[in-house]
């Protein structure tokens, strides 16, 4: 009987010295998997810290102003350039329907109701 006891426990402790000896390289791998997400951590907040200050950049009047005159060829409006909706119907045309029919409230020059 005492036979028994020592193979078995050299048995338990073999299996002891097997399972610390991968939870020992566990830990490792885990400790590397853990380093790698907080660096990728660290790179998004710098990044993410770079794209706030460029659209805060990005974000004032006078950039979008410079924007828009040198790369859309924009300005601001000129005098002739404004319109009432009064003449709206004169300088761009009356509006049609979706058959391409002018309204016939519009023809009379009714106001539709």
């Amino acid at each position: 009987m005492s036979r028994r006891a020592f193979l078995f426990g050299l048995v338990v402790i073999g299996l002891l010295i097997v399972s610390l000896y991968r939870a020992k390289y566990g830990a490792k791998d885990t400790a590397a998997e853990l380093m790698a997400v907080e660096a990728q951590i660290e790179e998004a907040l710098h990044e993410k810290a770079l794209l706030e200050t460029e659209l805060s950049h990005m974000s004032r009047r006078e950039w979008i102003e410079e924007y828009a005159r040198k790369e859309l060829g924009m300005g601001p409006p000129k005098p002739e350039q404004m319109a009432s909706e009064d003449d709206l119907d004169v300088m761009v045309g009356v509006p049609v329907t979706e058959l391409g029919q002018v309204p016939a409230a519009e023809t009379k020059g009714e106001a539709p109701e």
